[in-house]
């Protein structure tokens, strides 16, 4: 405990880069702060791919999630100006995102926005343990580089992870409250990804699907099928990413025509949001996609959230949905 808590405190007092982080279902709080050894990697990868940035540390300190317990202050840099989408312009969008793909152009878009809430001096490391205990199934991490950018987020789906000549990623789609029904156009949507995926999957053997089935994310539910198999010694791992990323989950479908749409048409950048999350080392590598997640700052909280767009969205339907998701940050933000 002693050695997490100076080891953090020395990283924040000395504005160095580092990351906090809880992998899903376990009970450990990793700290990596930036030696530049690249022997334990935890990296950043944008949703257009064109930057990645990762902090290394030879040596990480953990604590158990009970144990972790802070209250340091990080100094946060101000927001940059910035006029988020009202509800009425967002739905404009969708039903012009719905015309697109009723017209053949595109079959899936996922489209995003940013929500845009003042930082009333919430405490960082307390919201991220906020996080830790309301998404034990989640990837939780805060993200620190503190001349450029600052994120915390809790992500619940992994894009792709390898151990040994064993590759597994997981299909995950679609949305609703525990109360409601899967329809037809959730089961197709959550299809989308899985076909997409078998199809990145085609130089892997033994694959094999098992799904889907019905999996809770904080207050929401989606659908999830687990998909595995076995590359051979030579293959590249960074191979299978670059075909992988971005999932129609993150993009649409297909990839190529949904991301230059979302590119043309979103209004904004989604910089590292909707992009991959990495943690390397010499046993595993394990990479999970950048979902409900935020960028922090002195004076606002950036909150980044979206939805898959088919032919039978309903635009209102869509903007509840992300103002619905954007509750996995603002139910964890503690002064």
């Amino acid at each position: 405990m002693n050695l997490f808590s100076e080891k953090l405190k020395e990283a924040i007092q000395s504005d160095k880069h580092f990351a906090v982080f809880r992998k899903p279902n376990e009970n450990n709080v990793n700290l990596y702060v930036q030696d530049f050894s690249s022997k334990n990697n935890f990296l950043f990868h944008s949703f257009d791919s064109k930057i990645q940035k990762v902090i290394s540390d030879e040596s990480p300190s953990k604590i158990s999630v009970n144990e972790f317990s802070f209250d340091y202050k990080l100094n946060l840099k101000n927001s940059p100006n910035f006029n988020p989408v009202q509800q009425r312009e967002y739905q404009s969008l969708i039903q012009e995102t719905i015309d697109a793909i009723q017209s053949k152009f595109v079959r899936k878009v996922v489209i995003s926005r940013l929500k845009v809430v003042e930082n009333r001096s919430f405490n960082l490391l307390k919201s991220f343990s906020n996080l830790l205990h309301q998404h034990p199934s989640a990837l939780v991490f805060l993200w620190r580089n503190p001349k450029e950018e600052t994120w915390m987020g809790a992500t619940p789906e992994l894009l792709l992870s390898q151990k040994g000549n064993t590759v597994k990623t997981v299909s995950l789609a679609s949305t609703k409250l525990p109360e409601s029904q899967w329809t037809e156009k959730e089961f197709d949507e959550q299809q989308i990804v899985t076909d997409f995926i078998l199809h990145c999957f085609s130089d892997v053997k033994d694959v094999k699907v098992k799904g889907p089935e019905t999996v809770q994310a904080g207050k929401f539910q989606h659908l999830k099928s687990f998909i595995s198999g076995e590359i051979p010694s030579n293959y590249s791992i960074q191979n299978l990413l670059r075909k992988l990323h971005p999932t129609p989950a993150l993009c649409g479908m297909p990839k190529k025509e949904a991301f230059e749409y979302i590119i043309k048409n979103e209004g904004y950048s989604r910089e590292f949001y909707s992009g991959y999350i990495g943690i390397e080392n010499s046993e595993k590598r394990q990479y999970f996609v950048n979902l409900r997640s935020a960028q922090m700052f002195a004076d606002k909280i950036f909150i980044y959230v979206g939805g898959g767009i088919t032919a039978d969205s309903h635009p209102e339907k869509e903007w509840q949905e992300t103002e619905l998701k954007s509750g996995t940050i603002l139910n964890a933000l503690e002064d």
